[in-house]
């Protein structure tokens, strides 16, 4: 049975690995050995360390203290990046004869594809501990491969459970925006410890490393200690995971996420009055005329209703500022990051509203794109039109972290505040350009129901890391030109050139993409109609 799906899912993505992706197959498996090739290392160094040390006495504390680590990565790393790993689509496999439990086993065995990485990272632990004397040496091989086997059967079962109840929690408007905010917070709560100053032996005192948890019994286990506790504890752990999962499973399978969404869209308003966001989206009809203004209208309409890109939007508002914040109140109050953070913090959230905009501009479109190319208006005015929404998108993002980090104690002068919005609005010349290409060349239907979706093939994502440095290279050139010379003249002097010199570069790139789009139609079309097989690629 399990086969007979994995069978299917290849047969439905067996295009996307013929004639001109191969070469994508393998620049994605070269980027692909690279990064896991990182996490390789630091298994190694992980294990060497354990394996080498001779003083036993902090161990029972460090173990159990890095599975919580490892937990926590695997359990809230894929729900931050919203992109949750494969998954089956139920909605396609419920009219099969298929009994729902090998539905369910089929569901936590994906989850392994969500973060291989910690796999590796477990590996490493396991195998420095096996090799070091002090826990009993070749005759402690079969007690951690054991004990390793079930932490990663919890993990699997935990992150099935939480994969399934944050789909459905997060197509709920509001609801959603709050629990994206309390993830980040518990995300860059060690790093908010760290900034705080807390004294580290009372972190070290009050750190959940007892055997009554779930980790710090396994951690316990690995390393021979508390045998009767740490069993008891480990296994009532699994037990309540396995009720948790299979429970989110079954609710899974009765809910319908079309309902949901158009429950969700219901909001009472007097008739004849505009709410403070409809009027937001006039914005376009009063700036540019037709047909660019209703473009840009219709854009930023249908974008701000999709659950998808909302929650993108505002993870580019919140994240980079929790993330940087703590690092530069931990690091001084000048100098190196807290100089550029406001800066880093607006092209983050530039880069990050790419995946859902600029970078896949018809994606949310899917099959309703073939009118952009059957209405009585040019492609390159529709680009155009999309284009000044993502503006729109990117000032109003730039403004909000503008805002917030005025209010926060990190430094902050006229100048810094001026090169984080020319730096951004330069940067964003260039990425939409690119996003412009992007879109004609690497299209991908987006499901606005599915929050966890990314935003981009793997190709796009490839592309997107290999010209990321070249895209922004005249960005770049203004900061080693300050560097060098040591002057704020020369620096705003390079960007004003670099955004002279991006203007003819995105009409030279539009014009390109209008080109690409009216040969490769047929091609983006049914790209853009195409849905999954019965796994869901998160």
């Amino acid at each position: 049975m399990i086969a007979a799906i994995l069978r299917a899912q290849w047969l439905s993505m067996r295009s996307f690995s013929m004639g001109s992706r191969r070469s994508a197959t393998a620049v994605s498996a070269l980027i692909g050995f690279v990064f896991y090739g990182f996490w390789v290392l630091g298994a190694v160094a992980i294990g060497a360390f354990l394996s080498a040390s001779q003083d036993a006495t902090w161990l029972p504390t460090l173990i159990p203290v890095a599975l919580l680590a490892v937990m926590m990565y695997w359990q809230i790393a894929p729900v931050i990046s919203a992109s949750l790993g494969a998954s089956l689509d139920l909605k396609k496999l419920l009219v099969y004869p298929i009994p729902h439990e090998k539905l369910f086993q089929v569901e936590v065995l994906l989850r392994l594809t969500a973060c291989v990485e910690m796999l590796i990272i477990i590996a490493g632990i396991g195998i420095g501990l096996m090799r070091n004397s002090l826990f009993g040496g070749i005759l402690s091989v079969p007690r951690i491969l054991l004990i390793t086997l079930l932490f990663i059967v919890l993990n699997l079962l935990i992150a099935a459970g939480l994969r399934n109840l944050m789909e459905r929690l997060l197509l709920k408007r509001r609801l959603r925006e709050v629990m994206v905010v309390l993830l980040i917070l518990v995300s860059v709560l060690p790093q908010l410890l760290l900034a705080s100053k807390v004294n580290p032996e009372a972190m070290t005192r009050y750190l959940p490393a007892s055997v009554f948890w779930p980790w710090g019994a396994a951690g316990h286990l690995l390393l021979g200690l508390d045998w009767q506790i740490g069993t008891a504890v480990l296994m009532a752990a699994l037990g309540w995971a396995y009720a948790f999962s299979r429970w989110q499973f079954a609710i899974s399978l009765r809910f319908d996420p079309a309902s949901s969404s158009r429950k969700a869209q219901v909001i009472d308003q007097p008739e004849g009055k505009l709410s403070l966001l409809d009027r937001a989206c006039l914005v376009p009809r009063f700036l540019f005329a037709d047909p660019l203004g209703a473009i840009a209208e219709k854009e930023i309409r249908s974008l701000i209703r999709t659950p998808r890109f909302r929650l993108v939007f505002g993870m580019s508002c919140l994240f980079g500022l929790l993330v940087w914040t703590p690092r530069v109140l931990r690091g001084g109050s000048a100098g190196g990051t807290a100089d550029h953070f406001l800066t880093m913090v607006c092209v983050y959230g530039l880069v990050m509203l790419g995946q859902v905009m600029y970078m896949n501009a018809f994606g949310f479109d899917r099959s309703a794109a073939q009118a952009w190319f059957s209405l009585p208006v040019s492609f390159g005015r529709v680009l155009v039109g999309k284009n000044l929404a993502a503006a729109l998108f990117v000032i109003t993002e730039m403004l909000v972290v503008t805002a917030i980090a005025m209010v926060l104690p990190i430094p902050k002068s006229p100048v810094r505040v001026a090169e984080a919005i020319v730096v951004t609005l330069v940067s964003g010349i260039y990425l939409i350009a690119f996003g412009n290409l992007s879109s004609v060349y690497f299209p991908r239907a987006l499901s606005p129901e599915k929050v966890t979706q990314g935003g981009g093939s793997r190709s796009l994502n490839i592309i997107l890391v290999l010209c990321f440095p070249v895209v922004l290279l005249p960005v770049g050139l203004a900061y080693w030109a300050r560097y060098v010379f040591g002057g704020e003249a020369i620096f705003f002097a390079l960007l004003a050139l670099a955004a002279v010199l991006g203007a003819p570069l995105y009409w030279i790139a539009l014009g390109s993409s209008v080109e690409a789009a009216i040969l490769r139609r047929e091609r983006i079309l049914t790209e853009l109609a195409k849905s999954d097989g019965p796994l869901s690629i998160g």
